[in-house]
């Protein structure tokens, strides 16, 4: 198992430092291992299926959307990661801290073409390309990849170069309980049955699922016995944010406000996706029906 340790450092457009494990070489190799024996079967059998069905024209087409979608379709939908990934504990970050949105994991991706894939056809089929030139390609392409492969030691956040031309980072996340134990705080008896700060839906529609999720890293991070500064620089932002009519309430009591915000929030969100309403980023400043700080 991965062991944590808070070496990366991201600063989100709120302000929010959130740190990360720094993901190691190998741990990357690894889990693009699995994810690529996951590809390679899948790409198999269907390949295999419709080679009789609808022909090697449509078998080809549907390798080529599951090499590329793979990776695509898992980092955009499971906040980063995929089945490899979650193995290890990995994520796919911004360094700038902003949401990871679909575009950013296609930059990325779409580059494992050249890096990999494209040396790889050059290694094991080179006389379809060069076939006069068998030997020297294949050097060429053993060197290709070794380069590509060996590139993430030569830097110290452990970048590919799809993640400089993406602006990405490879992070690890520690372990942690199920996101549910921090919107019902009852369970660790840290809190009476009903809640003491209410949030109308007009506060709650403000923010998105990135915000939630940077506030849940805030409250998994914070210090548990103290008051941590983090928490009320960061309730004060949000009360700001949302114009929470009773600022002074919120003195003293800023974890449980986080707590509690956090949860409705959630909860909001959640009832949100049932109707087909996603919100993945908050409301912008100058958006008619935001809230100014």
């Amino acid at each position: 198992m991965t062991t944590f340790e808070p070496t990366e450092s991201v600063l989100t457009p709120e302000g929010f430092e959130l740190r990360f494990g720094r993901a190691t070489a190998s741990e990357r190799l690894v889990a693009l291992a699995i994810d690529l024996g996951i590809v390679l079967l899948a790409t198999f059998a269907l390949v295999l299926l419709l080679w009789f069905t609808l022909g090697i024209g449509a078998a080809m087409l549907v390798a080529f959307l599951l090499r590329h979608g793979y990776f695509t379709w898992f980092e955009a939908r499971w906040n980063g990661r995929t089945p490899g990934k979650r193995l290890f504990h990995l994520r796919v970050v911004r360094a700038d801290g902003g949401p990871l949105t679909v575009e950013t994991v296609l930059a990325r991706n779409l580059t494992r073409e050249v890096e990999l894939f494209l040396p790889l056809t050059v290694l094991l089929q080179p006389d379809a390309l060069f076939p006069d030139q068998v030997g020297w390609v294949r050097l060429v392409a053993v060197a290709w990849i070794l380069g590509l492969f060996l590139f993430p030691l030569s830097n110290p956040h452990r970048l590919r170069i799809g993640d400089l031309l993406a602006g990405t980072r490879v992070v690890v996340t520690p372990p942690v309980a199920l996101v549910h134990d921090l919107a019902d705080v009852r369970r660790a008896g840290q809190e009476p049955r009903d809640g003491v700060f209410a949030f109308s839906a007009a506060q709650l529609s403000i923010y998105g699922e990135h915000e939630l999720s940077v506030l849940e890293d805030v409250l998994r991070k914070a210090k548990r016995n103290a008051t941590d500064p983090a928490l009320v620089e960061v309730a004060k932002s949000i009360g700001r944010r949302i114009g929470f009519d009773d600022a002074a309430a919120v003195v003293g009591h800023e974890a449980r406000f986080l707590r509690e915000f956090y949860a409705a929030q959630r909860r909001h969100l959640e009832q949100q996706l049932l109707l087909g309403r996603r919100r993945l980023k908050k409301v912008p400043r100058t958006t008619k029906g935001a809230r100014p700080s």
